[in-house]
């Protein structure tokens, strides 16, 4: 099985960027708008361009309320369906205004339809 190594790290960085966001919203209670934007600024100081990108994308998830994503566990899982779906649409809407956040609503809704069909 041939991986391409950009496509891991987005898939990684997209985990931590929907991870972090979540723990500094509900954890450290900064709320979805600082935590979110903390982790942008720093993905956008420390990444290349198309990491930074998917990691903010995937900050949006965890911003979801604690109803929607009630855990750290939930916020892992939402990061690895928000990075496979960064994955699997690179090529769709490329350079298409809000694409970052159809895609980070429609992995916050496949989160949640599955934690409920699996409850």
């Amino acid at each position: 099985m041939n991986i391409n190594k950009n496509k891991f790290y987005i898939l990684i960085c997209s985990i931590i960027g929907t991870t972090f966001t979540w723990f500094i919203n509900h954890q450290m209670g900064y709320g979805a708008i600082v935590a979110s934007g903390l982790v942008g600024v720093i993905a956008a100081i420390l990444l290349p361009d198309y990491l930074a990108g998917a990691t903010y994308t995937a900050s949006f998830v965890g911003m979801g309320a604690i109803t929607i994503i009630p855990s750290f566990m939930v916020a892992l899982f939402a990061g690895i369906v928000v990075g496979l779906l960064i994955v699997s649409t690179t090529e769709i809407y490329a350079g298409i205004g809000g694409k970052g956040g159809t895609t980070a609503t429609l992995a916050t809704i496949l989160t949640k339809t599955i934690l409920v069909i699996f409850r």
